[in-house]
């Protein structure tokens, strides 16, 4: 299931105890019950701003029960992770109740030969993937705590430590038996230990993409205080921050890339649903042809996202570029085609009425002359919102977007090509200032969702202006910090520049910059660049909003670094 036509990926969440269960389980929404061929229960639901479907169960303690659920639920999920959990007891005296482990190794502490010269150990140890290590080193760092409620009772912020965990099948109720003295002995570097890891992990091994972590809470210290400190409800404590901090690992955690789904040749399509229609969302690629209130259209194959579907709980988001072929004044003539399918509208408090707000962003086009609206049509619960899309007169084709013109991974852009980008970011910019202006702003700014129009650049659309920001809101690479979960910080003008300087950053380097990095300077940068436009990528980068230039300084300084650019002589742009 994981990505497979259309649907987001799933991590499968495993946890032993129902305490554990529960802190997790309070993240999701638009949860419903599947029940595996093997009789398991699994919960899945989405947790809001994560791009992954989360597929949670309760596996009971021991090793061995944890393994015999991670297995099945990996394959009938085609999960592309698996997390377990859960709480532990402490061997370390400096890792204290309410700390959270996350496993650097798991040691299976049963390995081993028993003889007259006593045991002898023969480890069995698992390490999680180069690429979850520097996740979790990541997360350790910048806001470990952005999905734990500030309104969670603590004594102290609880601290993360990336640490070696022994796993068996003892329950250990004493640091100085005969369990706790072999552990110390031959896997001393290990700081805590449970009995559902190296289960947890040896499944895993088998589907050799699966990635896997462990991640626990400290609930005792693995002696006889566990009583006590179970009911003073240690246990609850534990599992919310181990549930808090898998969370955040998983925020930055990027699906597998996958091959693209073959299509058929030819275009695909959209239908509108009628007034009448409840048998469920159209898929795109359906017919031929795509009628909206009498006008056709007929959509063109797109990469990334210029033909896609989507859905967020009882919402389905269709989008693609459509060629107008009914329409005498505008055949020949191309439209940026979106259509919002809400399956059960259940207007409320706070509740956002997705249909509303693709009629709310047509209003602005035309107020902020942005895309010219080609059609607007609402029919029952779905809305369609045709905008204008640029014609190539040579090619008799649409225009392409920023993204045709970005350099590969790694592979800076060339002078001349570099120019035309910053000059068009100017312009796509002046759009957005007028946006700031009634402190409004697009939130989704990325290389599909700037359209060539040679020599000029334009917006296809207005993004998320015609909603209220929210958390989690634009997950992908382009995602501004404020725009994160548990960020504390609300989007809004400064987030568009953010993502234009992303867009730039992308150009100069060859990359689109990663969370931490410390971005390009004059002394990295290309020679080619001038130090006028590095210090400007680096001031719309910085990750506190308030200290990012305003949309107005940025333009004008994209301005002054286009004219510096088309200084350079002919030979080297």
């Amino acid at each position: 299931m994981g990505g497979a036509n259309g649907r987001r990926p799933t991590v499968v969440v495993l946890t032993a105890l129902q305490v554990e269960y529960e802190a997790v389980r309070r993240h999701l929404e638009d949860v419903h019950e599947v029940a595996l061929p093997q009789g398991t229960l699994v919960d899945v639901g989405r947790v809001p701003g994560l791009d992954w479907e989360v597929a949670l169960a309760e596996t009971g303690p021991t090793n061995t029960r944890a393994a015999l659920v991670t297995q099945p639920t990996i394959e009938y999920f085609d999960a592309e992770a698996v997390f377990f959990v859960g709480v532990a007891g402490a061997l370390k005296d400096d890792v204290h109740l309410g700390d959270v482990v996350v496993a650097r190794k798991v040691y299976g502490y049963h390995g081993g030969r028993e003889s007259v010269d006593g045991f002898q150990a023969r480890p069995d140890a698992w390490e999680p993937a180069y690429d979850i290590d520097q996740l979790v080193r990541s997360a350790r760092r910048n806001e470990p705590w952005a999905f734990l409620s500030p309104n969670t009772p603590s004594a102290a912020t609880p601290r993360v430590h990336f640490e070696p965990i022994a796993s068996g099948d003892v329950l250990i109720g004493s640091r100085d038996s005969e369990t706790a003295r072999r552990i110390r002995s031959h896997y001393n570097d290990a700081v805590a230990v449970d009995m559902e890891s190296q289960g947890v992990t040896h499944a895993a091994r088998m589907h050799r993409a699966v990635r896997a972590l462990s991640v626990r809470g400290i609930s005792d210290f693995a002696g006889p205080g566990k009583a006590a400190s179970d009911a003073a409800g240690s246990q609850e404590t534990a599992s919310r921050h181990a549930a808090a901090f898998a969370l955040r690992v998983l925020r930055d955690l990027r699906p597998a890339g996958r091959p693209a789904q073959r299509r058929p040749q030819g275009p695909a399509v959209v239908v509108v649903a009628g007034p009448d229609r409840d048998s469920g969302p159209t898929a795109w690629d359906s017919r031929p042809t795509v009628e909206v209130e009498g006008q056709q259209y007929l959509l063109y194959e797109g990469s990334g996202d210029l033909l896609d579907e989507s859905r967020d709980g009882d919402v389905v988001r269709r989008q693609a570029v459509a060629r107008v072929v009914s329409d005498r004044d505008s055949r020949g003539s191309y439209a940026w085609l979106r259509q919002v399918e809400w399956a059960r509208p259940r207007p409320g408090p706070g509740r956002v009425d997705p249909l509303a707000a693709l009629e709310k962003e047509a209003g602005l086009c035309r107020a902020f002359r942005g895309p010219a609206v080609v059609q607007l049509a609402r029919r029952g619960n779905t809305a369609t919102l045709a905008l204008a899309w640029p014609a190539d007169p040579k090619l008799g084709r649409p225009v392409r977007t920023l993204d045709e013109l970005l350099p590969a991974a790694s592979s800076p852009t060339d002078p001349l090509r570099l120019w035309s980008i910053v000059r068009g970011i100017a312009e796509v910019a002046h759009v957005l200032e007028r946006l700031a202006g009634e402190n409004l702003s697009h939130r989704a700014l990325r290389p599909t969702a700037i359209v060539m129009n040679r020599p000029h650049m334009v917006l296809r659309d207005f993004g998320l202006a015609a909603v209220g920001p929210r958390p989690g809101e634009n997950p992908g690479p382009y995602q501004a910090p404020e725009q994160r979960y548990g960020s504390g910080l609300r989007p809004g003008p400064a987030t568009d520049v953010y993502q234009l300087g992303a867009l730039l950053h992308q150009a100069l380097a060859g990359h689109i910059p990663d969370p931490g990095y410390p971005g390009l300077t004059p002394a990295n940068a290309p020679a080619s660049v001038p130090d006028s436009l590095v210090h400007v990528v680096g001031s719309a980068l910085r990750q506190d909003p308030g200290a990012r230039p305003g949309v107005r300084a940025f333009r004008l300084a994209l301005l002054a670094a286009a004219r510096e650019l088309s200084s350079f002589p002919p030979t080297q742009r």
